[in-house]
């Protein structure tokens, strides 16, 4: 499965500290595996968060991810808290 990062994300992705980094790159590296098994999102929390195939896993307590999938690709969209991860639905 390819992994796309948008734009968003990868600014996401750059202002986190340095140990929440590495534990996102971690758990998004995870996403393609548990798409394909979903008994194996135990600890990721991933659900589906909007109609439009947008989900969402769980980075820690503070944490979210918000991506997509088509075919063969995941779609990472954004990477913030649980308060940054509503804004971003709203404008979905």
């Amino acid at each position: 499965m390819k992994i796309l990062l948008t734009e968003s994300f990868q600014r996401d992705l750059s202002h986190l500290a340095p140990e929440n980094r590495e534990v996102a790159v971690s758990t998004l590296l995870k996403i393609p595996r548990i798409i394909k098994d979903t008994h194996q999102h135990q600890g990721v929390g991933l659900r589906k968060i909007h109609s439009s195939g947008i989900f969402e896993a769980r980075i820690g307590l503070g944490l979210r991810m918000v991506f997509g999938y088509k075919e063969d690709t995941l779609i990472l969209h954004r990477l913030g808290n649980h308060d940054e991860i509503r804004r971003y639905l709203k404008n979905l």
